[in-house]
């Protein structure tokens, strides 16, 4: 497994610092694991290799990709939606037991 390191947040922006020792490439990204995928493929790694995203002193990843499947795709935010935050209602679990909305 390619192992990629990731970082501190820059300026707490929700950007990483990113290393991958293996191919000694790095940067800074809001998406380290397919960032690094993508410069793995352009310096010729090969697209079936695993990469896994480690944190600091971690032997497990917290995420895995193959290098080619990173490459090949992006975080696309504009389909993220949110519902309107209701508050919690107190006598819920009893409501619901008795089967009523």
């Amino acid at each position: 497994m390619i192992r990629v390191e990731l970082g501190e947040e820059v300026k707490r922006r929700g950007r990483w610092r990113w290393t991958c020792p293996r191919f000694a490439v790095g940067g800074i990204s809001r998406q380290p694991l397919l960032d690094a995928c993508r410069e793995i493929k352009r310096m010729g790694g090969d697209t079936a290799d695993i990469v896994g995203l480690f944190r600091e002193a971690r032997s497990t990843p917290d995420a895995t990709c193959s290098v080619g499947w990173g490459a090949d795709h992006t975080v696309d935010e504009t389909t993220t939606r949110f519902g309107k935050w209701k508050p919690w209602e107190k006598n819920l679990n009893a409501k619901l037991d008795v089967g009523e909305k």
